[in-house]
């Protein structure tokens, strides 16, 4: 009787925390813009659910997965770099900047977190702290840096756009 009440309880559990698809089987789809971090082997089912829902621009669905996962995890700088990603995509930058600025503080050195509130900054019109953030960047990266590389390329063309 109790092992049922364990099963029981489990169940519940993923149903509250996936109530779509507790028990499928989940494929992660992820766009290039989300791919640098939360592909490892470690990764957890919610933050699967919510690359897949990037991937396909469910900024929403994904938000709401990333809380969840955050509320699980609150030390994956992954997540909460995806979290800030998906609200500044719905146009929430307070809850991104938030965001972002957890996930560096768990991870100084999560690079995409940088490119990612560099864009945000751009959003913002404020290319100056996009620029502060392209000069970590470029303190920590040497060769082969995508996220630097982003970055500068988003700050040009914000340059010759705003010229």
């Amino acid at each position: 009787m109790r092992y049922i009440s364990v099963i029981s309880k489990i169940g519940l559990m993923l149903w509250l925390l996936n109530p779509m698809g507790a028990f499928a089987a989940g494929s992660s789809s992820t766009s290039e813009s989300t791919s640098n971090y939360a592909n490892t082997a470690s990764t957890s089912y919610l933050m699967k659910q919510a690359q897949q829902q990037l991937s396909q621009q469910k900024y929403q669905r994904a938000f709401d997965l990333l809380k969840k996962e955050i509320l699980l995890n609150p030390d994956n700088a992954d997540g909460w770099n995806l979290l800030g990603f998906s609200a500044r995509k719905m146009g929430d930058f307070e809850t991104a900047q938030q965001a972002y600025n957890k996930a560096l503080s768990l991870d100084p050195k999560h690079t995409q977190a940088m490119e990612y509130m560099g864009e945000m900054y751009l959003s913002l019109n404020q290319p100056d702290e996009a620029k502060k953030l392209l000069s970590k960047l470029d303190r920590l990266c040497s060769f082969n840096c995508k996220d630097r590389d982003m970055l500068k390329a988003a700050i040009e063309a914000y340059t010759q756009k705003n010229s």
